[in-house]
């Protein structure tokens, strides 16, 4: 069908300027979104289209102009693939509301829809569990139970497209938890080591995540954090001041630091070679203070 398209129009001569042009075909429409639209969501960034706009989000827009101008055609590929791009967005009850449309109707993408649905529904039960808010290791513990969940529905749906949303939610809870351990570190024991063990686990966990980069840069931003804090209750140009305490939080620091400045191609470098610049002058004044 789509080389039918395409030949139909090859006698024509066409702008180069077409592609940045709404499609206006439901074919295009979808044939775009299905090509950039598989991609493992955990491991890389949503693609952007010929425009450079979010192509979950162009999609929703351009399906929502096709359905004006062309009212009652096609509905159920329309809601479909509404529901796709949803769900990839981490719209889950919009997306699950869509595919149960379709699941009323009686064509072929019915009995999708329904199983689509019956998943995304999973999804909700686990984002829909209340944390309790008094007690901070209660609230941990929920957390936990939050990842197991998703853990389970990561190893039920393995080599689908929701292996790799389970894995999206999994890791926002445990980014979740290193920020709410790091939030109230000096309520907890030891809250210092807590976090820094957080922050290893995290790293270490989500190697492959397209957000490993973040990670490291938040991780060494809080030994920068320790580093200053030690500065200000240890003033540097007195003798209770360790420079050697100051230097191990530096050099943790830059070591993350550079382990993001070395790669080449993303875009937390610019941020970590900037972070490395200031932190070496950070050091520098401070060792002086304290000679």
């Amino acid at each position: 069908m789509i080389a039918a398209v395409s030949g139909a129009g090859c006698s024509r001569t066409v702008s180069p300027e077409i592609r940045y042009v709404p499609a206006g075909d439901l074919l295009d429409i979808v044939k775009d979104f299905q090509r950039l639209g598989r991609e493992d969501t955990y491991r890389f960034p949503i693609p952007k289209d010929v425009t450079g706009v979010n192509i979950m989000k162009a999609t929703l827009v351009r399906l929502d102009d096709y359905e004006k101008k062309n009212p009652g055609k096609f509905t159920d590929i329309i809601q479909f693939n509404k529901a796709l791009a949803l769900e990839r967005l981490r719209e889950y009850e919009q997306a699950a509301t869509f595919y149960r449309k379709v699941a009323e109707t009686e064509g072929r993408l019915g009995k999708e829809a329904a199983k689509n649905a019956e998943i995304l529904d999973s999804f909700l039960l686990i984002l829909d569990r209340p944390l309790a808010s008094e007690d901070p290791f209660e609230y941990i513990k929920g957390l936990d139970e939050k990842v197991i969940a998703w853990n389970q529905l990561i190893t039920k749906h393995q080599g689908t497209a929701y292996e790799f949303l389970a894995r999206v939610e999994e890791e926002r809870v445990d980014r979740a938890k290193v920020a709410f351990v790091e939030a109230n570190r000096y309520r907890l024991k030891e809250g210092n080591q807590l976090v820094i063990l957080g922050y290893t686990q995290l790293s270490t966990k989500h190697r492959q995540s397209k957000n490993i980069y973040r990670f490291l840069l938040d991780f060494g931003d809080f030994y920068e954090l320790l580093a200053k804090e030690y500065a200000s209750q240890y003033d540097p140009e007195s003798l209770s001041f360790d420079l050697k305490t100051f230097e191990l939080f530096v050099k943790s620091a830059l070591r993350l630091y550079n382990e993001v400045a070395r790669v080449d191609g993303i875009l937390e470098k610019i941020e970590a070679q900037g972070k490395i610049e200031a932190l070496r002058g950070l050091l520098e004044k401070t060792t002086r203070l304290s000679r």
